[in-house]
């Protein structure tokens, strides 16, 4: 029976702001909620309304979210209906910590429902489908009887209606604040407050706010009918004025430069990587325009009906419409995949400006001559009333107020494109002026195509796209060509889209360019989006990649002017951008390539069909990263995993060299039970270019060097996931490992796989012998299992490790091998194995995270390796350490 007593006895309502509450009467609908919370261990609570009280269960490893799975329900004492408002600080004493509104909405019985099962549905803002709640039986495994506490809660199947999110985010559903952003207000009240909102909709970053901006009451967004009166009294704001809404409006533009202003007075935002959209909502009624003019209203009909859905008359967003990565990060290449197989219901319109606002009961008014920093604030309070906030389709976009070059710094450690810089005082003008600026963390461009040269060796379609931008004088020229980044589906497709526009002579007003006899000229009608190292002395992009086609760009907009970043051309040839860093001079682009030295023969294969990553831009991948990459793995004996033919073709493992390997690649001879093997190293950005020659795609190394081969000289342990264990339960072992070595006083330096786990790496002085090292790692190893064999395991049998880590330390024996630090990985996207610090590992950060394509950005923004101090952390395997974990010395 349903009783509020035990909860009240367990508080003490003088010190905690939860709610004392009472019974509530039966409603017609039966509410839900669930928290998110931080006590002694984060768990989450979920709370079913029934009998007048919220029954309660708490969740260690949260709701379960796919078709199947089971996830621990502990049942706890009933709460008040109440406490499904109650967001805050618990403060020290039963349950303190943080709670978050992490989801609720309405829930109903579909089936069987007494003292052992609950079918139930649930239609919350997060969480809509079926689910099962089943009490577990009496005794458990190991034959202890149970307390009728422990239920599983089981994800059901669902109708093509039920959604799911991929994670268990960190955002309210109540006030889109995290968990730190409410560990660090007050203790709240028994509800999240109207203000507390209002700050977390604009972000607790935004300090200053429009005193001027009112806002009247809030209602839900979504298709539902507005109520009476307007949301925010938007015309009593300075600088606005009546008007009808712009027929045909023009976005302002950003200004390319080199830094992010110093200055206070600059608000900073993302730079999303999408398609810039002016959403404009006319009675029921949306166009998204194009910066060219163009309504895609039908390429983005999921965004249009939300948008649609607004409890407004009129407005004028501005915004860009993109693709999100689960980490948050916006892919264009996503978004070009969604737009051309028709799949729009997943993309996003991140909402930062707002030009136009007419509500019922008020005149419409024109703001661009509202300061942003008031436009800002307006925009945010209008998003909460409407209850447009960090997640969905439509979203807020957020800011910064200074510390333009911190926010920059963090913006290239994330792998961002960049940030966009705008003066907070700076009314919005509807054409490009240095009141918005743009710092992007890697050089990217639009340009035009102009033609295309013959496919060379295997490749089918076409070599290079032939591309310029135009001058003051209108006149297109020559920058340059471009063949890395292409699918194989896409040469097929620009090739015949190309053959359409033919034309006899070129259009660049250059007659200098290179390999003319092999070039075809097509009409200048096509933008394509570039990245690439730099610009050469002659007016040529070093090492360009194709990243998208811009339908949303007009060719003659398209100047040199605004492509070109501040760079001063040097007397042998390289160049030195405004900040004094010197530059490479450019390698030269015409058949068969030299890269370090080293010949290499069809550069333009693609290795990596998903991303279209070739031969030659792995290869300068490993040349310009040598730097980062020869400390780990210079004159160490490797085994090398070669795909000739690319990814998803056949690759085999390599140890031995044979003989289609170039004679002057370095290699040791090293004893085997089969007799002495020569085993291949390398030394310089040249070895690796020239394994890159024979199709090698990953390095894997031993943990000793060629000069002392029998005395290792570090550790590797592999956490590796089963495939239904949770990403924080991987965080949480790393954690507990680098701690069992820290009380050995050994240090962990951590690294991603750029597969499903993390490797930890123990740097050690050469020392004790394999069998020494290979027994203490698997010590260390047992220790840990011993502490928490819920979590991990040493048992390598798929069915010891469901749900669990696996604590791999057979890395660690004589022969064995781990993929080095920044080897790319033979798998879809190009992941790299990259060593991070301690401080980059969080929910956000995944095995995966760092790729061919966004790796370059985090290095060249680094001011400091993330493994500073391996050397000087190297200690001996002492008879000590050995017996501390319990081995026989």
């Amino acid at each position: 029976m349903a009783d509020l007593e035990t909860y009240r006895q367990k508080r003490d309502f003088s010190r905690s702001p939860e709610p004392r509450g009472k019974r509530g009467r039966k409603r017609s609908q039966s509410s839900f909620v669930i928290h998110k919370h931080d006590a002694s261990q984060l768990h989450y609570d979920l709370r079913l309304e029934e009998g007048g009280v919220l029954r309660s269960w708490a969740l260690p490893k949260g709701p379960s979210l796919e078709p199947g799975e089971k996830h621990l329900a502990v049942q706890v004492e009933d709460h008040p209906l109440d406490y499904g408002d109650f967001e805050g600080v618990i403060p020290e004493g039963y349950g303190a910590g943080t709670v978050m509104i992490w989801d609720r909405g309405v829930w109903r019985i579909t089936g069987k429902h007494d003292d052992d099962q609950i079918d139930f549905a649930l239609d919350g803002d997060k969480l809509k489908g079926a689910w099962t709640l089943k009490r577990m039986g009496a005794r458990g495994g190991n034959g202890k009887p149970r307390d009728g506490k422990q239920w599983l809660m089981i994800k059901r199947h669902d109708d093509a209606g039920a959604q799911v999110p991929d994670s268990l985010d960190d955002i309210s559903v109540v006030s889109d604040r995290d968990m730190a952003a409410i560990a660090e207000a007050k203790p709240a009240t028994s509800s999240a407050s109207s203000s507390s909102k209002k700050d977390a909709a604009s972000g607790t970053s935004c300090a200053k706010k429009a005193s001027s901006v009112k806002v009247r009451g809030t209602r839900s967004s979504g298709g539902r009918k507005a109520k009476s009166g307007p949301l925010i009294e938007a015309d009593k704001i300075d600088g606005a004025r009546k008007a009808s809404l712009p027929a045909h409006p023009s976005a302002q533009l950003a200004t390319l430069v080199e830094k992010a202003p110093r200055d206070d007075d600059w608000f900073h935002e993302i730079k999303f990587d999408g398609y810039r959209i002016l959403a404009r909502l006319d009675h029921g009624k949306v166009s998204l325009l194009t910066r060219n003019g163009h309504d895609w209203r039908d390429r983005f009909p999921e965004i249009a009906e939300a948008i649609e859905g607004l409890p407004l008359e009129k407005a004028l967003f501005d915004g860009e419409i993109v693709a999100l990565r689960r980490d948050g990060v916006s892919d264009f290449r996503r978004l070009q995949q969604a737009l051309g197989e028709e799949k729009s219901a997943g993309l996003t319109y991140q909402i930062f400006d707002l030009r136009y606002l007419e509500e019922p009961g008020l005149d419409g008014v024109v703001l661009d001559d509202v300061k942003l920093r008031d436009r800002k604030a307006l925009l945010a309070q209008l998003c909460e009333a409407v209850r447009i906030g960090n997640r969905g389709m439509l979203r807020y976009t957020d800011h910064i107020e200074g510390q333009g070059e911190a926010f920059y710094e963090q913006a290239s450690r994330q792998g961002l494109e960049g940030i966009v810089s705008k003066r907070a005082d700076a009314l919005y003008r509807g054409r490009r002026n240095r009141d918005w600026l743009k710092t992007k963390t890697e050089h990217q461009a639009e340009f035009v195509v102009g033609g295309y040269t013959d496919p060379q060796g295997s490749r089918s379609g076409f070599g290079s796209l032939l591309i310029g931008a135009y001058d003051d004088d209108g006149k297109l020229r020559y920058c340059g060509r471009v063949g890395a980044g292409f699918s194989h589906d896409q040469l097929t497709t620009w090739q015949w889209e190309l053959s359409r526009s033919p034309r006899k002579t070129s259009p660049f007003v250059e007659r200098d360019i290179p390999d003319l006899a092999n070039s075809h000229w097509v009409t200048p009608k096509r933008v394509i989006d570039v990245t690439f190292g730099e610009w050469t002395r002659d007016g040529r992009l070093r090492h360009p990649r194709f990243r998208g086609v811009r339908e949303d760009r007009d060719p003659a907009d398209i100047r040199l002017s605004q492509q070109q970043t501040a760079e001063r051309p040097m007397n042998d040839g390289s160049s030195e951008t405004a900040g004094g860093k010197r530059r490479s001079p450019a390698v030269a682009d015409n058949g068969e390539i030299e890269i370090e030295g080293v010949r290499l023969t069809h550069p333009d294969r693609v290795l990596f069909e998903d991303a279209g990553i070739t031969k030659r831009a792995l290869a300068e991948f490993y040349a310009e990263h040598a730097e980062w990459i020869l400390p780990g793995l210079a004159e160490r004996p490797l085994t090398l995993l070669r795909c000739p033919g690319g990814v998803g073709k056949e690759c085999f493992v390599q140890k031995h060299p044979g003989e289609t390997m170039p004679d002057d690649l370095p290699s040791v001879a090293i004893a085997e039970k089969s007799g002495t093997h020569d085993y291949l190293y390398a030394r310089s950005a040249a070895d690796l270019v020239a394994l890159v020659q024979m199709g090698t795609l990953e390095f894997h190394l031993w943990n000793s060097r060629i000069d002392d081969l029998e005395r290792p000289d570090q550790l590797v342990f592999d956490l590796d996931p089963a495939p239904d264990c949770e990403w924080q339960a991987v965080i949480d072992v790393a954690r507990e490992l680098r701690q069992a070595l820290a009380e050995l006083e050994l240090t962990a330096f951590l690294r991603t796989t750029g597969g499903k786990g993390l490797h930890l790496v123990v740097p050690l002085k050469p020392h004790a012998d394999w069998e020494t090292a290979k027994a203490f790692a698997e010590a260390v190893c047992e220790r840990c299992a011993e502490r928490h064999p819920d979590q991990l395991t040493l048992n390598m049998s798929k069915q010891a490790r469901h749900g669990k880590v696996l604590l791999d330390y057979l890395r660690n024996g004589r022969g064995a091998t781990a993929v080095a630090s920044y080897s790319v990985r033979a798998r879809p996207g190009a992941p790299v194995a990259t060593p991070i610090r301690w401080a980059d590992l969080g929910p956000k950060l995944s095995a995966d995270r760092y790729t061919l394509a966004n790796l370059p950005r985090r290095l060249a923004s680094l001011k400091r390796d993330p493994w500073a101090g391996f050397d000087d952390a190297r200690q001996r395997l002492t008879k000590k350490r050995c017996r501390d974990v319990g081995m026989e010395i």
